[in-house]
């Protein structure tokens, strides 16, 4: 019954996040990525603080913000030189850093993973935004991704016998992958015919199959995160579906690899 009413609380999501992607402003599309990634960066943060104390927690906001910031004005070219600077400032902030019960090195990898897979990450969705029909894109990769979490859930749990990886994510289930392989090439087929994207066939396959692959290792890094602190969601922003980080775990990688093969494909097959 639970899982029947987080569908249904999906459900209803649905159109005005369709609607706000297709005609919401570039501007304030890029606002909203960047309020994305400081919710998910406060969560990412509190849920480490139950292993860990807190190192350079104001320098990570700032780095992780100023992804989304440089890449909103200066496309692909902000992304990697924002980044390097976010390595040398928290590396800075690190060595003089002056609380000595902080263990410094592993407060700096908690840091700059954190601010790498989503700030990164989710920077990636205005660089999809940027692209021809880029809006279509993004409507495409959000279909993808989450119907295929959801094959993967209920064939998982109807159909489920061999575990992907107990230790980390009991639930997970090889037949569930399965599903969510097969539903997301179909989501692509169909998505890209519905919404008239220049991709082939064998192109649309392609994506979903992969960007489905994709979204799944991208959901276990955040299972791998709460395992390892304890605790089932990443906090209690979204009534019946847990924390931010809990609905958009599986874009932080996806999107990424999102941006980079339709830039390939569009670029090299000139579809």
């Amino acid at each position: 019954m639970e899982h029947y009413r987080r569908l249904a609380s999906a459900a209803i999501l649905v159109p005005p996040v369709a609607a706000f992607l297709v005609y919401a402003p570039r501007e304030l599309f890029g606002v909203l990525v960047g309020v994305v990634i400081g919710v998910s960066l406060h969560e990412y943060f509190r849920l480490l603080a139950l292993k860990h104390p807190p190192l350079c927690v104001g320098l990570s906001y700032v780095a992780a913000l100023s992804l989304p910031c440089l890449t909103h004005f200066y496309g692909l070219q902000g992304l990697p030189l924002s980044l390097s600077l976010n390595i040398v400032l928290l590396t800075g902030g690190t060595i003089w850093q002056t609380d000595p019960s902080v263990p410094s090195f592993p407060a700096l990898v908690y840091s700059l993973f954190g601010i790498l897979l989503i700030g990164w990450g989710l920077s990636h969705l205005i660089l999809i935004r940027s692209l021809d029909a880029g809006r279509l894109f993004i409507i495409l990769l959000c279909a993808v991704v989450w119907l295929s979490d959801a094959a993967a859930m209920y064939v998982g749990q109807a159909l489920g016998r061999h575990r992907m990886v107990p230790a980390i994510s009991p639930g997970k289930t090889w037949e569930g992958a399965a599903a969510s392989l097969v539903s997301g090439m179909i989501v692509a087929l169909l998505g890209a015919r519905l919404l008239s994207l220049p991709l082939s066939l064998l192109q649309s396959v392609a994506f979903g199959g992969i960007i489905s692959c994709v979204a799944q290792v991208s959901d276990l890094s955040e299972s791998l995160l709460k395992r390892y602190v304890g605790v089932k969601d990443s906090g209690a922003l979204i009534p019946g579906h847990g924390g931010l980080l809990d609905r958009i775990d599986s874009l932080f990688l996806a999107a990424p690899l999102a941006f980079y093969l339709l830039r390939w494909l569009t670029e090299v097959y000139g579809s």
